[in-house]
């Protein structure tokens, strides 16, 4: 058998991994880990990602003012930011990891929170009589989630560096 250059002539000349070798490399693994954590983060929550979110919802929460037949019209602009958010997220995102149950739970919680606020803020302003209670409850919404938002990323980041070291 020639050799190739990529592997070793015999397998039973390697050297053994020295327990030093092993926890180098699992040191890499953990920074890698860590690495792809936070570019994910720091994508998903980047300025373009949260603006086109905070539109997607504002659009949504104010369309309760709209009557009837253009109530259903805000399904066409609210799509399409939908498939911008799919398609930038889709070829434009440097670390494409699955959604843990973790992150799914703490997104399912913060999307009911925000929308139970915007229900009551909404209810209280209509019941004071505002002309548009839902326009404003959504940009009060809107900006309070934006205004949590850079706090949220620093958490999520700590979060995932515990986590990270933990593992190993």
């Amino acid at each position: 058998m020639a050799f190739d250059g990529k592997h070793d002539r015999n397998p039973f000349d390697r050297q053994a991994v020295t327990p030093a070798d092993a926890q180098a490399a699992l040191e890499d693994i953990r920074r890698r880990q860590e690495q792809s954590g936070v570019a994910e983060l720091r994508f998903d929550l980047s300025r373009s990602s949260l603006l086109t979110a905070a539109l997607l919802l504002f659009i949504s929460f104010a369309s309760f003012d709209l009557p009837n037949p253009w109530g259903g019209a805000v399904l066409v602009p609210g799509l399409l930011l939908v498939a911008l958010m799919v398609v930038r997220r889709t070829h434009g995102a440097p670390v494409r990891n699955r959604l843990g149950t973790g992150a799914a739970l703490v997104g399912l919680a913060c999307g009911i929170a925000a929308f139970g606020v915007f229900r009551g803020l909404a209810a209280a302003l209509s019941s004071g009589g505002v002309p548009t209670p839902h326009l404003i409850a959504a940009a009060v919404v809107v900006g309070a989630c934006l205004l949590v938002a850079p706090r949220a990323r620093r958490a999520a980041e700590a979060r995932l560096r515990r986590r990270a070291e933990r593992r190993y």
